[in-house]
C-alpha cells in the first residue's frame, strides 16, 4: 500500500487539450507530473507528452528521484531534445517527488505546485521562470524542496490557478473523497454558460489514511 493517496483529472476547453498529468510510484515515492502545452494546440500536447515521457525514462532507469537537481536535469535535457528535434511545440512542467518527509522538485512555466495545510497555503513553485518555457532551447527549470507531515499537494495547470480564487481552491482540497476533490477543483473555472475559458489538468496528492 502507498504512502500517498492521489486522484487527477484533465478536462479539455475544446477539441485539442494539451494539459497532461502523470503519477509514478518507485518505493516508498510518488512522482507527480503536471504539464500544459503552448496554445492548446497539438505540437504543445507532443511537448506535454515529451515531458512525460522523460520523467518516465529517468524513473525506470534508477535515476535519484529524491534529488531535485534530478529533475532540473531532466527538464533541461526535455527542452534541449524537444528544441533539436526541430518538430517544435512548448510546455510548461512541474515535476515533485513526494516522500514521507520530503518533497523536492523542479519547474517552469506558469503551473504551479501548492500545499494546503491547516488553513494555511504555499506555493512550492513560486521561484519558477515562466519564460521561456520547455522547448524552446532556453528554458531555465527551478528546483523546490520542502519538508513535510502531510497537507494536501495540489499541482495543476494555469486553467485552474488563473481562474479560480485560491480560497476556492482550498475548501476543495479538504474534502474527503479525493477523486470528488478532483472533480470539483476541475469545475471552478467553468463560466455560467459551463464552458472553460483553458484547459485545466491537475493532480492531488495527500497522505494515506491509516488502516484500521
Amino acid at each position: 500500500m502507498s504512502d500517498f493517496e492521489t486522484a487527477w483529472h484533465v478536462e479539455p476547453a475544446g477539441k485539442t487539450g494539451a494539459d497532461r498529468v502523470s503519477v509514478l510510484t518507485r518505493g516508498d515515492a510518488t512522482v507527480l507530473v503536471v504539464a500544459d502545452g503552448a496554445g492548446n494546440s497539438r505540437r504543445g500536447a507532443e511537448a506535454t507528452e515529451a515531458v512525460l515521457r522523460g520523467v518516465q525514462d529517468a524513473v525506470e532507469a534508477g535515476a535519484d528521484v529524491k534529488r531535485a537537481e534530478t529533475w532540473r536535469e531532466v527538464l533541461g535535457r526535455c527542452d534541449a531534445e524537444r528544441m533539436a528535434s526541430g518538430q517544435g511545440g512548448e510546455t510548461t512542467a512541474v515535476v515533485a517527488c513526494v516522500t514521507p518527509r520530503r518533497v523536492v522538485g523542479a519547474s517552469v512555466g506558469d503551473s504551479e505546485l501548492w500545499l494546503f495545510q491547516g488553513g494555511e497555503s504555499t506555493a512550492l513553485t513560486e521561484h519558477q521562470h515562466r519564460k521561456p518555457l520547455l522547448g524552446s532551447g532556453q528554458a531555465r527549470p527551478v528546483t523546490f524542496e520542502l519538508a513535510w507531515r502531510g497537507g494536501v499537494l495540489l499541482g495543476a495547470s494555469d486553467g485552474l490557478f488563473k481562474y479560480a480564487d485560491l480560497r476556492r481552491i482550498q475548501a476543495q482540497v479538504s474534502l474527503s473523497d479525493a477523486n470528488a476533490a478532483v472533480l470539483a477543483l476541475a469545475a471552478l473555472p467553468r463560466l455560467a454558460s459551463g464552458a472553460l475559458p483553458d484547459d485545466v489538468g491537475l493532480v492531488l496528492c495527500r497522505p494515506s489514511a491509516p488502516r484500521p
